[in-house]
């Protein structure tokens, strides 16, 4: 089913008038997926792994390349790619700070190193895939970020950029057109390294295919319920059998249950995407998007939006959605206002592509902290370790936050341990309801901000004390 209309941009027909698939395009044009058995007799290891996303599989890989004969296990709650991994973007971009802003205002004296970090990380991903011959239609794209007004600082910003190792250049309104054909929008950053994008889903499955290759046990549909220090081990609860581990890395996403304290950082937020249908050659002509970049908004609610392999356009973004006491439910993932949304900005940014329709549209929970970026820790007298807050940047950060999470167990002289960034938490978010009146003032604000070009108090206040919120 699919969305189609030959109206004029500003009487597009809604939803309702219309049909879309609400599904997640990447597993939806998949095909069948074959899960790996259940857990089902009791097990012993020297590392378990909670979560299938990207943090968990990486994490899985890590240990078993740094360590052969260590056995790993892996458990999952649902199916390998159900969750955010499976179903983002699937932009792969470098920055561990959530971008160079970002890092100048919360870890300035370790910026330098962050950045080398990043960039490092990038090209191990990249090499990984080449070496393993991953089928995720992966392409080295670069990526363009662009404003809706004209901002004198953003031609600083990407002479910072230059002066700490990542090439950039600021694109004039034309030299943006010269690259895509897009109204409502002025100048821009090109970044042409260290930025990619892939199928996410198919990134899932391959990694999956990788740890087992390396001999890390998988079993799906096996949720862990509890995780008890029993003195020199950890005994894991399933629905169906127990798992005894001398350690475990936890690598849940917005699911806190195992380590409560964590909702005291984190706030699940859910994003929203929308997927077209292939374009034409002459529409994809008419586009100028011929170097295939990624792109983003330059602005607090921002839309990004990218290729895929056979020439659609992934549009998403915009509004970030909190529920109350940080619910998460599959009922979340289809949000009809958002979507309507979405498809009124599109042909608001794309009038000429009018014609063009939408096949899917779906949704997904992103695990936001306060800082923006992924922080670190351990629970059970350090037997379990973990990362979170990835804040929707996690495709690439997800890599390095499993070499941190391994290094706390079995490499602690690596140095990266006892920087601020690894060793540090977020601000920790208010209880409710407080909790929920912060985010949507905030989320107010941040709007106004984009009408007005200036942030009112509320945000001046948050912004110092370094209470962020984003998607």
């Amino acid at each position: 089913m699919s969305i189609k209309t030959t109206q004029r941009p500003e009487h597009r027909a809604t939803l309702k008038q219309s049909s879309i698939k609400f599904a997640n395009f990447w597993k939806d044009s998949y095909g069948a997926v074959s899960p790996t058995p259940s857990l089902t007799s009791p097990i012993d290891t020297d590392l378990l792994i909670v979560g299938g996303g990207y943090f968990g599989l990486w994490s899985s890989i890590i240990a078993k390349t740094a360590a052969p004969e260590m056995k790993v296990v892996l458990c999952e709650a649902g199916a390998i790619g159900d969750g955010a991994s499976g179903k983002n973007g699937g932009f792969l971009q470098y920055s561990l700070t959530h971008g160079i802003e970002q890092g100048i205002d919360r870890f300035k004296d370790e910026l330098t190193e962050l950045e080398e970090l990043g960039r490092e990380n990038f090209s191990e991903i990249v090499q990984f895939i080449q070496k393993n011959d991953l089928d995720i239609d992966f392409e080295e794209t670069g990526a363009i970020e662009i404003a809706k007004r004209r901002d004198p600082n953003l031609s600083l910003r990407a002479v910072t950029l230059n002066e700490n190792g990542t090439e950039a250049s600021y694109l004039t309104s034309q030299e943006v057109q010269d690259h895509i054909k897009i109204d409502g929008y002025v100048d821009g950053i090109l970044t042409p390294k260290y930025s990619a994008v892939l199928d996410p889903f198919k990134f899932t499955q391959e990694l999956k295919r990788i740890a087992l290759n390396l001999g890390v046990e998988i079993f799906e549909y096996s949720p862990v319920l509890e995780v008890q220090d029993d003195d020199s081990y950890l005994t894991i609860t399933t629905p169906l059998a127990k798992v005894t581990a001398k350690r475990a890395i936890v690598a849940t996403n917005v699911n806190t249950e195992l380590i409560p304290s964590l909702r005291r950082y984190i706030a699940p937020v859910y994003d929203y995407a929308l997927m077209t249908e292939p374009l034409t050659s002459e529409q994809f002509k008419s586009t100028n998007w011929s170097g295939r970049e990624g792109l983003s908004d330059i602005a607090n609610q921002f839309h990004y939006f990218r290729l895929t392999a056979d020439n659609r356009i992934l549009w998403g973004g915009y509004d970030a959605i909190y529920h109350f006491r940080n619910a998460i439910s599959r009922d979340f993932e289809v949000r009809s206002a958002t979507f309507e949304r979405l498809l009124h900005n599109f042909y608001r940014a794309f009038p000429y592509l009018e014609e063009l329709t939408f096949t899917h549209g779906w949704g997904g929970a992103i695990d936001t902290c306060t800082r923006f970026t992924p922080f670190f820790g351990t629970s059970h007298s350090g037997k379990v370790s973990y990362a979170s807050g990835f804040t929707g940047l996690g495709v690439a950060a997800t890599r390095f936050s499993a070499k941190v999470a391994f290094a706390i167990h079995f490499d602690r002289d690596w140095s990266v341990l006892h920087s601020r960034y690894v060793s540090e938490k977020p601000l920790p978010m208010p209880p409710e309801p407080i909790r929920y009146l912060a985010i949507e003032k905030t989320k107010r604000s941040l709007a106004k901000e984009d009408q007005t070009g200036r942030a009112d108090l509320w945000l001046k206040a948050t912004r110092r004390l370094k209470f962020g919120f984003a998607s």
